[in-house]
């Protein structure tokens, strides 16, 4: 689970950032990277964030990339 202490350590202010974070991994290759930090997530962010891909614009690679290879 990635809780405030966590955001606050990656410098980030939400969890949406975190996300963001997870998105710039794959776009740079670091896909071992990108499980890593998707692991971290609890079940229920893990659902945040598949939602917040699939609603965000240009963000269905990142969505599609979770579904395949996580």
């Amino acid at each position: 689970m990635i809780g405030k202490k966590t955001l606050k350590a990656y410098e980030f202010r939400q969890i949406e950032n975190y996300f963001d974070y997870i998105e710039e991994s794959m776009i740079n290759g670091n896909f071992s990277q990108v499980k890593d930090l998707f692991n971290k997530l609890s079940k229920s962010q893990k659902k945040l964030c598949f939602k917040y891909f699939f609603n965000c614009d240009g963000r269905k690679d990142a969505l599609n990339y979770l579904i395949n290879h996580i």
